[in-house]
């Protein structure tokens, strides 16, 4: 007698149903993204143009005046003959400010940037020596040339730190700190000088997916332009300890660096603390405050507690830096400070 033949129609039946319904799901997305980049064309780009449109290399060139141009932002900067971000000063600035976008005013204009919205409104003479993309003992490095150069004797300081202990994904000072540290560690052993980027665990990978879809993708520009902080704060690339350390160290020397510098020049300094958006949506930048006072000479000054009535208010969905009222409130805590209250 023969065994029965296993019925395979059921089978067959739903793998052609199945690929129906993939290739119909594909057929709309492309015909979405079609429409989406007729509609709603979002640029996944970040320029820096002359006032006649042409693009320029540095942030900081002495004496340009050039836009940032964005999807969220057209913003008119400023750089002083002395190559630094305006405010400007004739003579001695009372308070220097260093730090890197965040301070800089990455897509805010000239009258916009915490910097110089504090500034113009205490009527205190100011040098904002921000520098996009730098890291803590950069920063320190750019002080103690100016005061060199321009032989400055400022009564202030403040350093505003920018970073997110809890990843590596997101804020300057850490992330660069560690590459700093890793680079100088490497040159001293011989070893080639680069970023250990196989450190980095599924999470980085999917944030430079990320990255991947960003550029190729308007809809997920879209989703990324109307909804960024959420999706911001849905994946962080965790450090992970040992890359922490090597960030803590390197931190922890840079701060050394100002907190000498300081006693050598006799300034007086302030650390204040700016983190990512998505540490505060995920509740975590205290965290972070409390990882950078582990290395700080002196304890910082959070800012999180300003946004966290609604913390995708203030800072550009898409860009993720300060937008205006971001900006604002962070010149109005400085403010806080000269009356000693916090």
């Amino acid at each position: 007698m023969k065994a029965p033949v296993p019925h395979s129609g059921g089978a067959r039946e739903w793998a052609i149903r199945i690929t129906l319904i993939i290739v119909s799901l594909t057929i709309a997305l492309l015909i979405a993204e079609v429409v989406s980049r007729l509609v709603f064309p979002i640029s996944d780009r970040r320029d820096n143009l002359t006032l006649d449109g042409q693009p320029i290399k540095g942030f900081v060139e002495p004496g340009t005046v050039y836009r940032q141009v964005s999807n969220e932002y057209d913003a008119l900067t400023t750089i002083t003959d002395k190559g630094h971000r305006v405010p400007a000063v004739d003579g001695n600035p009372d308070i220097i400010f260093i730090g890197d976008s965040f301070t800089f005013g990455f897509g805010l204009g000239d009258d916009e940037n915490f910097v110089s919205v504090y500034c113009r409104e205490k009527k205190i003479a100011c040098a904002n020596l921000a520098v996009p993309g730098s890291g803590t003992l950069k920063e320190v490095e750019r002080l103690e040339q100016y005061l060199k150069d321009w032989n400055w004797h400022p009564r202030e300081v403040r350093l505003v730190f920018f970073g997110m202990s809890g990843s590596f994904s997101a804020g300057n000072d850490f992330v660069d700190n560690y590459d700093r540290e890793l680079h100088e560690r490497r040159k001293a052993s011989g070893e080639p000088a680069a970023t250990d980027k196989a450190a980095g665990g599924m999470s980085e990978r999917l944030i430079g997916l990320q990255s991947f879809l960003l550029r190729h993708s308007n809809l997920v520009r879209m989703a990324k332009f109307h909804a960024g902080p959420a999706l911001k704060s849905m994946i962080v690339a965790e450090p992970g300890e040992q890359r922490m350390a090597i960030a803590l160290q390197a931190t922890s020397a840079a701060l050394k660096r100002l907190d000498e510098l300081s006693r050598q020049t006799g300034f007086e300094y302030r650390i204040i603390l700016v983190v990512p958006v998505q540490d505060i949506l995920r509740g975590t930048h205290g965290d972070t405050l409390a990882t950078l006072n582990e290395v700080s000479p002196k304890p910082a000054l959070p800012t999180a507690q300003l946004f966290a009535d609604a913390p995708s208010d203030y800072y550009y969905a898409f860009d993720g830096h300060l937008n205006p009222r971001g900006a604002r409130l962070v010149a109005e805590f400085l403010g806080t400070l000269d009356t000693g209250a916090q």
